[in-house]
């Protein structure tokens, strides 16, 4: 799949290859739904291809790398067993070691750890002796869209690429071109997701079109001083919620940079209030993870929202 806006990033791996400073550990610094998966296998395979340094394609070894069946190479995931979703330290302790052996094909070995920030802090401690003490054509991938989360350690001994979504006319004109006919249904999913093309074509667009149209009618309400906060939490508290706060995140950073969005209708709301609704949006985010109320931590966000609509 052709996505433009990873040229800039395949050109710098394409030279590092080269010129033979291919990185042992690489962090990607992903946007949600911009192609880091994508360019983590672009790298594998300037790793694995027979015609280094550019990657063909078409040999055995790019499309066993395309197909994720490579036998040097192995993609770290969440331990499914762990309800924590995290990456654990005998996962790494494991990796470590295949990589301290020989690659198969005489060309390299390469690891994608995806994401990245889901390793334990033990996993970050025993990863960190392959990082200090690499094997020669032993490479690793750190894909993550929350670098902060990785401990300094890791990031320090890692090059770091960062990735930048494509703006949204880019992103529209991707999904376009991969289904046509569908634009009211590819502007309702960005409204929802941001800019993340890819994300929006794997989803299913009309559950996105409909949690669109939910965050409409919720700033609409709270325009028209008519939210009913109490039942308006527990219907966003359910199983959609991670998704529906995304939305109003994206809602609101368009109301404070003023950027056209389907998904936020003209609200009198301050920047000042704006903002501070986008920290608590991103706070909130951050704690479904935990066992925190969702009921009450969404009344508690939609109280706050409907007093600054009130209020500007």
């Amino acid at each position: 799949m052709n996505l433009p806006w990873l040229a800039a990033a395949q050109q710098q791996l394409a030279h590092a290859a080269a010129t033979g400073r291919l990185p042992h550990a690489l962090l990607i610094h992903d946007s949600s739904g911009a192609g880091g998966v994508e360019l983590a296998r672009n790298f594998a395979q300037r790793v694995l291809c027979e015609a280094t340094p550019d990657v063909c394609g078409r040999c055995a070894s790019c499309r066993q790398a395309q197909a994720g069946e490579h036998p040097d190479l192995r993609l770290v995931v969440p331990d499914p067993e762990m309800k924590s979703g995290q990456i654990t330290v005998d996962q790494v302790r494991e990796l470590s070691a295949w990589l301290a052996l020989s690659s198969h094909g005489g060309r390299g070995s390469c690891v994608v750890i995806n994401p990245a920030d889901a390793m334990n802090r033990q996993a970050c401690n025993a990863l960190l002796k392959t990082l200090e003490e690499p094997r020669p054509g032993a490479h690793l991938v750190l894909l993550t869209t929350q670098p902060a989360r990785l401990p300094a350690t890791v990031r320090s001994r890692c090059q770091v690429l960062r990735l930048t979504a494509p703006d949204r006319a880019a992103a529209l004109a991707f999904l376009d071109e991969q289904s046509p006919g569908h634009r009211a249904d590819w502007e309702a999913a960005l409204d929802v997701l941001g800019p993340a093309p890819l994300e929006a074509l794997d989803a299913d667009r009309a559950h996105l079109r409909a949690i669109r149209d939910d965050i409409k009618h919720l700033l609409q309400q709270a325009q028209t001083g008519r939210l009913d906060v109490v039942r308006q939490a527990a219907h966003w508290s359910g199983q959609d919620m991670p998704l529906r706060l995304r939305g109003l995140e994206q809602a609101l950073s368009a109301h404070v940079l003023r950027t056209a969005s389907l998904s936020a209708p003209a609200v009198t709301l301050k920047i000042a209030a704006a903002l501070a609704l986008l920290d608590q949006v991103r706070e909130l985010q951050g704690l479904l993870a935990t066992t925190v109320s969702r009921p009450l931590a969404m009344e508690d966000m939609l109280w706050r929202l409907s007093a600054a609509v009130t209020a500007s």
